[in-house]
């Protein structure tokens, strides 16, 4: 439930305590564990990124400040807003509160200012950019300076290359940390490969890898056309960790890696399931094939087969866990920190032949 009102920028908080006194006779409680900045441009992605806002204010209330730029608009303008945000249909009794900025042209250098009067002390800063960060725009400077933790979502990105190029230097020259909605998304399967080559000698097997192949869904949304990052990231990662040498790559996504490791990305197209999604991982090393796909009746569950000319285990299932929108964004800001393993692995993208993500 959200009760929204438009308000004079000067009104912001007066607004609000007028809902709140509203919302007394509801018993309602005013919380924020931490402020969400979230910033991006006007278009039919838009209510994706507030539809996955929403389901962070679901599970954690915190006070966001959504801030969308209209870069079609003729004239210049600032319009503000306010609404308390109730969540699960206004079954809780936790409530927090919402303040949406509007801005075209040359109002756009006023928004840090109408921001940091709204900021609540001493809780942590997290600013979402929805928008590529590898292209310039005049608020990233002044809005990551007060942030805490910076989540950015790599399908904003035209290209791969300087997207990892630019969070890598984010990180580096700012010394703030970084996340990304699209690595949340590989979690499952990072923790179910290490998972299985967890023993001394399944890592052993797995370090005599000679192949791998990884399946993606490519259906592609309006809100989703860079289809082939998340199966990108399991392989810039676990060549990140085990050290392997990029020789080449082709544009049907075919690289060689040296010691003798071959590797490919291909498509499928999965109607039900997320754009983009990692459906399966195959990968054979030491005599030892390893093959694990999602269950098409059920997609968060992975049945997993491993097996060798002389042996065949018997098949188990893996829970990846639900694929629900907005999730990654709830897993990005409870994680404290930059991910080590998330850097190497923008490292060794910046090493891979990658070419135009569209």
């Amino acid at each position: 439930m959200t009760i929204q009102q438009i308000v004079d920028p000067d009104h912001i908080e007066s607004e609000l305590l007028k809902i709140w006194e509203a919302l007394a006779a509801e018993k309602k409680m005013r919380a924020s564990l931490f402020n969400l900045i979230v910033f991006t441009r006007l278009s039919p992605r838009t209510d994706y990124i507030r539809s996955i806002v929403q389901k962070v204010v679901e599970k954690f209330p915190c006070r966001t400040l959504f801030v969308s730029q209209d870069g079609s608009a003729k004239h210049s303008f600032l319009k503000t807003a306010v609404s308390v945000v109730v969540p699960n249909l206004g079954e809780s009794t936790v409530a927090c509160d919402q303040i949406d900025i509007g801005v075209a042209g040359d109002n756009l250098e006023k928004v840090p200012f109408l921001l940091l009067p709204h900021i609540l002390p001493d809780l942590p800063v997290y600013l979402l950019w929805a928008e590529d960060p590898s292209q310039p725009h005049p608020l990233f400077a002044p809005l990551s300076a007060i942030a805490t933790r910076i989540i950015f979502d790599s399908e904003s990105a035209d290209h791969l290359l300087p997207f990892a190029e630019k969070l890598l230097e984010i990180h580096t020259k700012r010394n703030i940390d970084i996340a990304d909605l699209n690595w949340a998304r590989t979690e499952g399967w990072r923790d179910l490969i290490a998972s299985t080559f967890d023993t001394e000698k399944r890592l052993a097997e797995l370090k005599q890898i000679s192949s791998l192949k990884l399946i993606y869904n490519a259906r592609e949304t309006e809100f989703f056309c860079h289809l082939k990052i998340q199966a990108m990231y399991l392989l810039a990662w676990l060549s990140s960790r085990l050290s392997w040498q990029f020789l080449k790559a082709t544009k049907k996504l075919h690289f060689e890696f040296c010691p003798k490791i071959h590797a490919t990305i291909e498509s499928t197209h999965w109607e039900n399931l997320g754009s983009g999604t990692v459906i399966s991982v195959e990968i054979a090393a030491g005599g030892l094939t390893f093959e694990a796909a999602r269950i098409p009746e059920q997609y968060h569950r992975v049945n997993i087969q491993i097996s060798s000319s002389q042996t065949c285990e018997l098949p188990y299932q893996f829970l990846l866990g639900q694929t629900a929108t907005g999730q990654s964004l709830v897993k990005e800001i409870t994680t404290k920190g930059t991910s080590t393993h998330y850097l190497a692995m923008l490292k060794e993208l910046t090493r891979l032949g990658l070419g135009d993500l569209c």
